[in-house]
């Protein structure tokens, strides 16, 4: 049998570094991938803008066929709003920067939600109309008003008054304009920051229910009246409760 021949030292001792360098490589790799992608983040909170009563305000309803009818068109949002994330100014500054909120998301999208609340408020102050937001078949009579909405701002600090601005107009006959709203959160929780946002869109639909109601037949069945609200810009304020 053949002697193997002995080593240098120093070249054992070099593959030795080497070997124990790559492991330490390769753990480092390994602990890094386990924390980017192994580590899981905590699930977003996920909230609502209308609350899950406004649907007994739909099903409640028996009006006649032939009730006057309110269309409402999808509502239009700002780029910065037309996402999942909630939406915060990061002060009360003018050069306030906009933070999405990743824990705190919309479980619907805000569009459809404001759609909703502005046709379930409608509904309240409105009783002798109708609404369907989701209609299966073409309706056969022209409606007696279509709201068109693009919402143009419609965020605040946490804590801060929350200013909604937006340009809404009634078809066929109304001019566009743009209103302000404002409600003032009861304190800087994220729950209060919605009730701040609903109470907004509550403001803007009795606007628009002002608007819209003299158009609409009286209850004794006489054609509307000739005499619509100024087309003025209003300013209201309210203090959200919890």
């Amino acid at each position: 049998m053949k002697n193997r021949p002995l080593q240098n030292p120093s070249m054992t001792h070099r593959k030795l570094v080497t070997r124990l360098s790559s492991l330490v490589t390769l753990s480092a790799l390994l602990v890094f991938s386990a924390g980017c992608f192994g580590g899981r983040s905590p699930s977003p909170h996920l909230h609502t803008l209308a609350p899950a009563t406004i649907w007994d305000t739909f099903a409640s309803r028996d009006l006649p066929a032939d009730a006057p009818r309110i269309d409402i068109a999808p509502v239009t949002l700002p780029r910065h709003l037309d996402r999942p994330q909630i939406v915060i100014l990061s002060d009360a500054t003018p050069d306030a920067e906009l933070v999405p909120l990743d824990q705190h998301r919309w479980a619907t999208p805000l569009d459809a939600s404001i759609r909703e609340l502005l046709a379930a408020r409608l509904l309240e102050k409105l009783p002798t109309a109708t609404i369907d937001l989701y209609p299966t078949t073409t309706p056969s009579t022209p409606a007696a008003a279509t709201v068109t909405l693009r919402i143009l701002r419609m965020e605040a600090p946490l804590g801060g008054s929350l200013d909604l601005v937006a340009s809404w107009q009634l078809s066929p006959s109304d001019a566009p304009r743009i209103a302000h709203y404002r409600a003032l959160p009861a304190d800087a929780s994220i729950p209060s920051y919605i009730r701040a946002l609903r109470e907004a869109v509550t403001l803007l639909a009795d606007d628009l229910s002002a608007h819209i109601s003299p158009l609409l037949p009286s209850e004794s069945g006489s054609a509307p009246s000739d005499t619509t609200p100024a087309k003025s810009t209003r300013k209201s304020t309210r203090k959200t409760k919890d």
